[in-house]
Order: C-alpha cells, then structure tokens, then sequence
C-alpha cells in the first residue's frame, strides 16, 4: 500500500498543519523540516491565507478560518515544527506578520 494516510494539499503548495493550544499559542507542523527554518509567517488578512518566508521567497500553506488567523494576529509569534528522518522533532519560533488589517475578524 503506497497510499499516504495523511492529506498533501497539491494545489496549496506546502503540506502544513495549523493548531492552536488551551492557551491561544499557534503553531504549524510543516511535514518538511526545511519550512521549519522560515524567516517569517505571514498572514493575509484579506483572505485568511498563511504564507512561510524562506530565503525571500512567501510560500503558500493554506487558508484557515478567521477565528485560526485571529490567534496568529493576536500571538505575533508561531511555533514551527516538524519530525525529521531519524524521529527527532524540528522545532523554532518564527515572528507573525499582518498585512491588509490589523485584524481578520468582521467584528473588529
């Protein structure tokens, strides 16, 4: 069975995972450990979309739901993380970055 058990979005450009701890805190589990190492994450506003800075370059993970962009607004920071080849976890923190609002919410 060659098949993956976990989902690759093809047309999203980067195999990433978004989730937010009890406390708010964000983080991105890339399934590469080279995206680990972005500069900068940055959050559209416009269109809730999440983007990884390497090497100057934005790469696309996804969009997410307003209230999943509000925590990336609100901590200013994320975790990134990864599991490499031999099973050890990859993980830094990369500074959060807005553009198009302050806020992504409508309520604002």
């Amino acid at each position: 069975m060659a098949t993956a058990s976990h989902h690759h979005h093809y047309n999203e450009g980067v195999d990433a995972a978004f989730m937010r701890n009890h406390r708010g805190e964000v983080c991105i589990a890339f399934s590469d450990p080279a995206y680990v190492r972005a500069e900068t994450i940055l959050v559209d506003c416009k269109d809730c979309s999440i983007h990884a800075v390497l090497h100057e370059n934005a790469h696309l993970l996804g969009h997410v739901s307003e209230g999943m962009a509000e925590a990336f607004v609100h901590n200013r920071e994320a975790l990134l993380t990864a599991m490499r080849a031999d099973g050890t976890v990859f993980e830094l923190i990369a500074p959060v970055h807005i553009e198009n609002g302050k806020a992504c919410a409508r309520k604002n």
